[in-house]
Formats: C-alpha cells, sequence, structure tokens
C-alpha cells in the first residue's frame, strides 16, 4: 500500500501519522466503517487519538452496532473523540483521519477546535451521502481557511 498526495508523495511523518490512525481505526466495534482519527500538535509533540465509536457507558452491543438508525444516532465520530481527548491543545494542531472522508457534522468540531491543517481521504465522485458530506466538509475548510491535504490508496 502506498499512501500518496493528490499532488505529490506524502512526506515520512504524514505517512507515520496515516499510519497510526489506520491503526487505530481497528479498535471500532463498527462492523461496517472502521474510522480513526489522530491529532497532532507540534507544541509538545502532544498526540491524541480517537476512532467511531458509541460514548463510555453506552453498550456497543452487536443489535445496535447493526441497526444503522440506531448506530447512526449514538456513534461519536472518530474525529470528534479525538478532539475532546485533546481539550485545548487541538489549537493550532493537524488531524489526520482514516477510513472514510471527513464529515460535515465533524467539519464543525474540527473548526471550532481551531486545527489548522487536515490529512483526510480525498471524497469520492459518487453521489452517496458520505462522498457528498465530505465535499461539503471541503468548502466549509477551505471557506474557514484551513490547509487541507487529501491522500489517496494506492495498491502495490
Amino acid at each position: 500500500m502506498k499512501l500518496m498526495f493528490s499532488s505529490s508523495p506524502m512526506n515520512k511523518w504524514d505517512k507515520r501519522f496515516c499510519e497510526l490512525a489506520e491503526h487505530v481505526s481497528t479498535w471500532s466495534k463498527d462492523p461496517n466503517a472502521r474510522v480513526g482519527a489522530v491529532l497532532f500538535t507540534k507544541k509538545g509533540g502532544d498526540i491524541s487519538i480517537g476512532y467511531n465509536g458509541f460514548p463510555m457507558g453506552v453498550e456497543d452491543s452487536a443489535e445496535r452496532l447493526n441497526d444503522q438508525d440506531i448506530k447512526l444516532e449514538l456513534v461519536v465520530h472518530a474525529e470528534v473523540n479525538a478532539i475532546i481527548a485533546a481539550g485545548s491543545r487541538a489549537f493550532g494542531s493537524t488531524i489526520y483521519v482514516w477510513g472514510k472522508p471527513i464529515c460535515a457534522r465533524c467539519a464543525g468540531s474540527i473548526i471550532q477546535a481551531g486545527i489548522k491543517r487536515i490529512v483526510a481521504l480525498q471524497p469520492g465522485d459518487s453521489d452517496s451521502k458520505w462522498d457528498r458530506s465530505g465535499k461539503t466538509a471541503y468548502d466549509m475548510f477551505i471557506e474557514a481557511g484551513i490547509t487541507v491535504d487529501f491522500y489517496s490508496i494506492e495498491k502495490d
């Protein structure tokens, strides 16, 4: 597997943090979508992580995880979990997201947290709700002055 930015190869640190986000995504119990996020700030080298899942103390039974309507109501996205873990340290940081394009719902939290750079999977060209939401998120980031570096995955 080779990670590539839309315009050039990734640097070694971007690649490492994307690989860490990929690893963190495996901790999700969601049978259909595993997303991981790594939030990194150069100030002290702080790293916070998050993956998609139910809030602490809320039962993540197979029945709930397999019911799309219930799951979508209960799940906290990986990006939000990483931001919550970082708290005020998120300001000025970079977030790396693996698994799905960032949705518009998470874009608002990312902007409000003061994150300055995003490295994430580029939304596709389909008319799926996730690709549409990913494109809306991108527009939000550009309007808010946040740097976005999309990556793609090339099979070796």
